[in-house]
């Protein structure tokens, strides 16, 4: 989701969480706002294409997953690499080209670790049955890791977040009734993966966003209801815990979490499906930071993905629907106020930016999603990089 994932049939502006687990330090200098231009990306899928995760491993190695579409309506898994000079279509992991497969979000822990999560799911005439997808790259090839013995039917898995080798942590949902979602927690002990109980929500909640501070301190962030409000919960090390956060408003959600060190955490997503929201974590609590919204022609404003490069360099990118298409929006913090920065939209239609990644102060960012005209092919990938 990221960026925009598929539940049940429904499109939600969410995300999934990348690669912001990384603990970094706060005393870092802010790159300069200098904004995002286009980069060439490749668009295996004649109909559709949509990047909803990217991971940097170095400035010269990059990782973006989503989902593409030639004829039909299945979606398969798309995976692109970027190597310091463009991007091309890797391949991915084997999967049954009768099932529907897509990747959602990435957490890369060196150039022969990373990791994708997602869903499979198996349609016929009268039915879908989905489970999580969960992917990993050695190095030289991608491979399907299976999913935990004991997972709800048909779950989907939207962010990870990794800790170490031995230590991951992917969030989701798993539909518990027609037209509703139920959180999903799993965890990579090294060995096999496994479902971690979770506070109790409603049956519309779910979680979309993940970061880890240590092992012991985790947060996750998503939405609890019909017409939704933010949660976030925290990991202790024994057991997760809801955690009061400020936005109480229907039709409002976190998308994506982002750490920068113990007191000081990031999570952004939307309020009244018109404002961005972003959230800090001091410590102590949550509370609400003023972020810019577009507010031209009644815009509804999104914040889709946040990384945390420093106390005075956070990233967020998303969208604004100024019907009848969106642009992509980003924002940053310079340890001050968070400002918009300047974003391409290179299609005729929509341009959405789903998800974001970066490697450190002052280096390149990459921000991604996909973009809409009457071309061939309709929706094709979106790739954005910072030039400051």
């Amino acid at each position: 989701m990221g960026g925009r994932t598929r539940i049940k049939g429904v499109r939600y502006i969410l995300t999934a969480a990348l690669l912001s687990a990384t603990v970094l330090a706060a005393s870092t200098t802010a790159q300069a706002a200098t904004g995002f231009t286009t980069v060439a990306s490749p668009n295996p899928g004649t109909n559709y294409n949509e990047i909803d995760g990217v991971a940097a491993v170095t400035t010269s190695n990059a990782w973006a997953v989503g989902f593409q579409r030639s004829t039909g309506l299945l979606f398969h898994v798309l995976v692109e690499h970027e190597n310091g000079s463009s991007w091309s279509v890797a391949t991915s992991a084997s999967l049954p080209s009768s099932h529907d497969t897509r990747l959602h979000a990435l957490a890369a822990l060196s150039s022969t670790n990373i990791w994708a999560v997602g869903s499979n799911t198996t349609e016929t005439a009268t039915s879908a049955n989905s489970q999580s997808l969960i992917e990993r790259w050695n190095g030289s090839s991608w491979s399907v890791v299976p999913s935990p013995a004991g997972e709800p039917a048909n779950s989907e898995l939207l962010g990870i977040a990794a800790v170490s080798a031995s230590d991951i942590w992917a969030v989701g949902h798993s539909t518990v009734e027609v037209g509703g979602s139920g959180s999903l927690i799993e965890h990579w002990n090294g060995s096999v993966w496994s479902v971690v109980s979770s506070p109790a929500l409603s049956a519309y909640g779910y979680l979309t966003g993940v970061a880890a501070v240590s092992s012991g301190d985790v947060w996750a962030v998503g939405r609890d209801g019909r017409h939704p409000t933010p949660i976030i919960e925290n990991w202790n090390g024994s057991a997760w815990t809801q955690v009061s956060q400020p936005v109480s408003g229907y039709d409002s959600a976190l998308n994506s979490v982002a750490v920068v060190n113990g007191s000081d955490v990031w999570a952004v997503g939307e309020q009244n499906l018109s404002q961005t929201v972003t959230e800090q974590w001091n410590g102590t609590s949550w509370t609400l930071v003023p972020s810019p919204s577009v507010t031209a022609n009644g815009a509804q404003d999104t914040l889709s993905a946040v990384v945390a490069l420093g106390g005075g360099d956070v990233w967020a990118v998303g969208s604004t629907l100024q019907n009848p298409v969106s642009s992509t929006l980003a924002e940053q913090w310079n340890g001050t106020v968070w400002q918009i920065v300047p974003t391409t939209d290179p299609e005729a239609g929509s341009n959405v930016l789903a998800t974001v990644a970066g490697t450190a102060p002052g280096q390149p960012l990459w921000a991604a999603g996909y973009g809409t005209s009457s071309g061939t092919p309709q929706t094709a990938t979106l790739i954005e990089t910072t030039t400051g």
